[in-house]
């Protein structure tokens, strides 16, 4: 077992570290999306997008704010490290605003009650040609909690706060890493500091990790490594 330190927004906390990979995800519960073995960009990885029933529902509704449409693929984990290669493509199937909605969540509660999510927003990312307008490029991570902190809620409250621009692109790899400890959490995109928030909504719940897609949008993850920690 290895000693480590996270150090940033997290605060130093030590931890020991018990690491879980997989190379191509497998998940063992899955809840509003379909996950498949794929090839995708020269990888083996798996793809994962809305089931056709809640991708018609969203349209029917005009969208699907965070619901937990979430392939499960890690038990047991409150703090630590979750990272994986991410990228994410427009299905076609979805609204005209969808963005390539692709992410991780963890502390997800039973049953998929809730969850606490960050995702990327592919098409606002600061490397797409051209790029995004504004208030878009500044939109591209964003954190939120489900029930009752989604991103419209978090944005008419807290502007700029949870989400913030980020470095990504429609259409290629990218290393999401997210480093949780108690409330706190940093994000990582490609090893950058990209998003920080210091008040999670289920600090310290112990419970599983999931793949997260949104509407009109197919996540492609391969890479997958979860670092539970145990306290000393």
């Amino acid at each position: 077992m290895q000693r480590r330190t996270l150090i940033g927004a997290c605060g130093a906390i030590p931890f020991a570290l018990r690491a879980a990979r997989a190379e191509v995800p497998q998940p063992t519960a899955a809840n509003l999306v379909t996950a498949t073995p794929a090839r995708w960009d020269g990888h083996d990885c798996l793809a994962v997008e809305l089931t056709d029933a809640e991708q018609a529902l969203r349209l029917a509704t005009q969208g699907g704010g965070n619901r937990p449409s979430i392939a499960i693929v890690a038990p047991a984990f409150a703090d630590g490290v979750i990272e994986a290669s991410v990228a994410g493509v427009l299905t076609g199937r979805g609204a005209p605003d969808d963005r390539g909605f692709v992410g991780l969540s963890f502390h997800i509660g039973e049953a998929f009650q809730s969850h606490e999510t960050v995702y990327l927003r592919m098409t606002n990312g600061r490397l797409n040609v051209p790029p995004p307008p504004a208030p878009r490029i500044d939109r591209a991570i964003q954190y939120v909690a489900d029930p009752g902190f989604h991103f419209s809620q978090s944005r008419e409250r807290f502007p700029g706060r949870y989400e913030k621009g980020a470095d990504i692109a429609l259409g290629r790899w990218h290393r999401l890493r997210l480093e949780i400890g108690g409330a706190r959490l940093r994000a990582l995109v490609d090893g950058v500091e990209a998003l920080g928030v210091d008040d999670l909504r289920f600090a310290g719940r112990r419970a599983p990790v999931g793949l997260f897609v949104g509407d009109g949008s197919r996540g492609y993850f391969r890479d997958v490594v979860v670092t539970a920690s145990r306290q000393r």
